[in-house]
C-alpha cells in the first residue's frame, strides 16, 4: 500500500481493514478440514496472514484536529472553491472539472469533487463498523464523525456523477436531515428521466443509481439492516407515503413486509420461529402467522 501511494488514502484504507477482518472471519466460520484445504489450494502461508494482522492495525487515515477524514493525502492544503461565484455565473456546475478545465485551471488544485470517496466509507459500512475499525487502527473517533464529514464534503461536491446524490441522500437520513435527503433521492430518481446531464440518457441509463434508488426505498424508509446476524428494521416513512409493501429472503426464510406509518406487519416462512429487531427491541415471529407491531 505505501509503494502504491494508497498508505493515507482514508477511503481505500478503511476499506483493505474492512475487508481483512472479513477474510479472518471467514476462517473462523469454515471446519478446520475446509479450513486446511482453502490454505493449501490458495497457498496461503502463516506469515502472510501475519501480515494482514500487521497491516489491519497499521494503516493510516488521515484527520483533521475537528475530527474529518482528509480525503486524501494532500487534499487539505488544496485550494478552496468560491461556488457561489460559480453558481451565479455558470448556472449549472455539476461538472465542475470542465467548467475548470475551459478556464485553463486543473480541479486537482481544489477542494472540489464530483463525489465524495470520503463518504462512501459511511454509505458501505455502518457506524458501528466504522467506529470499531478506527479503534482497531488506533483512533478515537468522535460521536458525531458522520454529520461532521457529511456537512464539510457536501460543500465540495458538484455531484458531478449521479451516484453523488444519492449517496449523499442516504447519509442525510442516517443523521436526520430528512427534507435535505428527500430532496437528493428525488435528483436521483430523476436523473435519467430528466436527463439532467445533459445529453448522457440516450447513451445508456445510470444501473446503479436506478437500483440505488430502488434498495434506498429498503435501508432508508424501512430501515433494513442485517449487521450482526439478525434482521433489523427501523422503519420511518417520508411524510406522504401511507406504506412501503415487499418480500426479501434471510437465512433460507422468506419474509412479507408491510409498514405503514404506525404499523408494521411481518409475516415469516420456515420452520421454527425467528427472532427480528424493530427500532433495536427483539420481536418473536412465529413461522405463517401475520404479526403486527406498533411503532
Amino acid at each position: 500500500a505505501e509503494e502504491g501511494g494508497l498508505r493515507n488514502n482514508a477511503y481505500t484504507n478503511i476499506m483493505v481493514v474492512w475487508a481483512l477482518n472479513r477474510a479472518f472471519d471467514l476462517l473462523e466460520l469454515i471446519s478446520e478440514e475446509v479450513k486446511e484445504a482453502l490454505i493449501e489450494r490458495i497457498d496461503l502461508t502463516e506469515g502472510e496472514m501475519d501480515q494482514w494482522r500487521k497491516i489491519s492495525r497499521q494503516l493510516t487515515v488521515p484527520f483533521s484536529e475537528d475530527g474529518i477524514i482528509e480525503q486524501f493525502e494532500g487534499y487539505f492544503d488544496l485550494k478552496e472553491l468560491d461556488w457561489e461565484r460559480y453558481q451565479k455565473k455558470y448556472g449549472d456546475i455539476h461538472r465542475m472539472d470542465r467548467i475548470l478545465k475551459a478556464e485553463g485551471k486543473s480541479p486537482n488544485e481544489y477542494k472540489v469533487a464530483k463525489q465524495a470517496d470520503a463518504l462512501m466509507i459511511f454509505y458501505l459500512l455502518s457506524g458501528k463498523e466504522i467506529d470499531a475499525i478506527l479503534t482497531q487502527l488506533g483512533y478515537k473517533p468522535p460521536a458525531d464523525l458522520l454529520e461532521k464529514n457529511f456537512h464539510y464534503y457536501l460543500q465540495r461536491a458538484s455531484h458531478g456523477s449521479t451516484l453523488s446524490r444519492l449517496v449523499h441522500a442516504c447519509l442525510a437520513c442516517k443523521i436526520g436531515e430528512h427534507e435535505l435527503s428527500w430532496k437528493l433521492y428525488l435528483d436521483a430518481v430523476r436523473s435519467d428521466f430528466m436527463d439532467i446531464q445533459g445529453g448522457s440518457t440516450k447513451e445508456g441509463i445510470h444501473m446503479g443509481v436506478m437500483t440505488g434508488t430502488a434498495l434506498f426505498v429498503l435501508s432508508a424508509f424501512a430501515g433494513l439492516n442485517w449487521v450482526g446476524g439478525r434482521l433489523s428494521l427501523g422503519p420511518k416513512l417520508p411524510s406522504g407515503w401511507r406504506e412501503i409493501e415487499f418480500k426479501l429472503f434471510f437465512r433460507k426464510a422468506e419474509y412479507s413486509v408491510i409498514i405503514s406509518s404506525d404499523v408494521l406487519r411481518v409475516k415469516m416462512e420456515d420452520e421454527e420461529e425467528r427472532t427480528i429487531l424493530v427500532h433495536d427491541r427483539e420481536y418473536a415471529v412465529q413461522p405463517g402467522i401475520w404479526q403486527e407491531i406498533q411503532l
